[in-house]
């Protein structure tokens, strides 16, 4: 029963990294002040990535990393972006642990203590990401202080506006699977105490 418990929390873990890299990671919408019209695309992480080798294009143009600068008008939310990507990061951290730990011991605290900090690190992970893009949805940040100054531009960022730049779903998925580890620990708890009573009883 050990082994299957640790078997299960293994697998558990590990659909942390394809509910990231597969589902809808973050969804983008763009609209325009002339007409109630907008276009959105969900990309899902996997997609981003094959962006950023210029694999794929984001919405239908070409990415160049060669050309590409991070845009300084995002200064006022690079902190929170950080915060965003550190705790993205501490949410894998906790998964790695999980499937080293369940594969080494059987202790099941360990456990679910990192499924716990797994569930948190997502949420403050997406609690940062919506609190700085928050910046350009509300009109803090515009097109045109991110993609450079000029006539055109100017132009550009009075009739288009972004908003909407959010998580997609892939971050419930993630919290899902540590919540199906917290479940799962919790029941073999139970089950684990109900063993020795049993055995008395046969005795």
């Amino acid at each position: 029963m050990k082994y299957l418990y640790r078997i299960v929390n293994v697998i558990f873990a590990a659909l942390v990294f394809p509910a990231a890299l597969f589902l809808d990671g973050i969804i983008l919408r763009a609209s325009t002040t002339l007409a109630d019209v907008g276009i959105m695309e969900k990309m899902t992480f996997k997609k981003i990535i094959d962006i950023l080798m210029g694999n794929d294009t984001f919405f239908g143009i070409p990415f160049e990393s060669s050309t590409f600068m991070w845009p300084e008008a995002l200064e006022p939310a690079n902190g929170k972006l950080i915060a965003a990507a550190v705790f993205f990061v501490l949410t894998f951290v906790a998964a790695i642990f999980i499937i080293f730990w369940s594969v080494f011991s059987n202790k099941r605290l360990p456990v679910a203590i990192a499924a716990a900090a797994g569930i948190i690190s997502m949420i403050i992970c997406s609690a940062c990401f919506h609190s700085a893009t928050s910046l350009i949805t509300e009109g803090v940040i515009g097109i045109d202080d991110l993609f450079g100054e000029g006539i055109l531009m100017s132009l550009v960022g009075g009739i288009v506006r972004i908003d909407t730049i959010a998580f997609a779903g892939f971050h419930n998925g993630i919290i899902i699977c540590y919540i199906l580890i917290l479940v799962w620990t919790a029941a073999y708890y139970l089950i684990e105490i109900g063993e020795p009573k049993e055995e008395k009883v046969k005795k």
